[in-house]
């Protein structure tokens, strides 16, 4: 069995940007790869007027991808686009518009999340305001793994820099900033990929795989869709995927039993 997979890109990102890994899991036996339609335009916007729109949209893209797959699909969350797909399942109406349930987790078999930033402690500055009330709508309606084990979680999170203090525009003293801005004045020194300290990127009840080089991002080389982070957690994803559609297949066995 080949799963087909959704990609869902990160903030300030578009889809041509994952086009190399898009090719990367097809040449690992994807069925298929797609690409959520989001681009650098529709975050600048988000910014304004809050993520629902673009959890509607993600949810769309799974809807789609999942009607052209014959299983529960595989869907890689990239940065902020591994909590728009959590966001995606939630049963809950976020600030109780019910327009804005979507509720796909059925749809997924495995949740990929790659630097996500899953831990917000920090009091966010305004830029980050629906980052850390996105945190805290999850952590209320749907934490940690909770559509386990029909849906698998799988977290990918880096400890490839550590952050340190200082004004200097160097790489260190950039992710100290970056740190500090989710776990607060405590974690200027902390390790991460850059941008996501390593604590706020793995999910409390997943899967984890942790990697020691990885980057958060494209520029440069070393991020997590590279051949050498993608070869060790991609077939972690399909580990998990496949013991997900198992456990679907149990419980259809026993409600028959029934």
């Amino acid at each position: 069995m080949r799963p087909v997979v959704l990609i869902v890109g990160g903030f300030i990102t578009s889809p041509f940007l994952y086009l190399p890994l898009r090719r990367r899991l097809l040449a690992r036996g994807a069925a298929t790869v797609a690409i959520a339609p989001i681009w650098t335009f529709d975050w600048i916007r988000a910014a304004a007027v809050g993520l629902a729109p673009l959890v509607r949209r993600t949810a769309t893209a799974i809807r789609r991808t999942r009607a052209q797959a014959d299983e529960p699909i595989i869907v890689v969350g990239h940065s902020a686009g591994g909590v728009l797909a959590r966001l995606a399942t939630s049963p809950m109406p976020d600030r109780g518009e019910p327009q804005a349930v979507v509720a796909v987790a059925e749809l997924i078999g495995t949740l990929v999340t790659l630097g996500s930033p899953h831990v917000v402690q920090a009091e966010p500055w305004r830029g980050q305001r629906a980052g850390a009330d996105a945190s805290r709508f999850l952590e209320a309606t749907v934490p940690g793994a909770f559509f386990s084990p029909r849906t698998q979680y799988l977290s990918v999170a880096s400890r490839a820099m550590q952050g340190r203090a200082g004004w200097l525009p160097d790489r260190r003293v950039r992710a100290g900033h970056a740190y500090r801005s989710l776990l607060g004045a405590q974690g200027g020194d902390a390790f991460g990929d850059g941008l996501v300290p390593f604590e706020a990127g793995h999910l409390p009840g997943a899967r984890q795989v942790s990697l020691d080089t990885a980057l958060h991002g494209h520029l440069g080389r070393g991020w997590y869709g590279d051949t050498p982070a993608l070869d060790v957690w991609w077939p972690a994803a399909l580990e998990a995927w496949r013991e997900a559609l198992e456990a679907r297949a149990v419980k259809a066995q026993q409600d028959l039993v029934r």
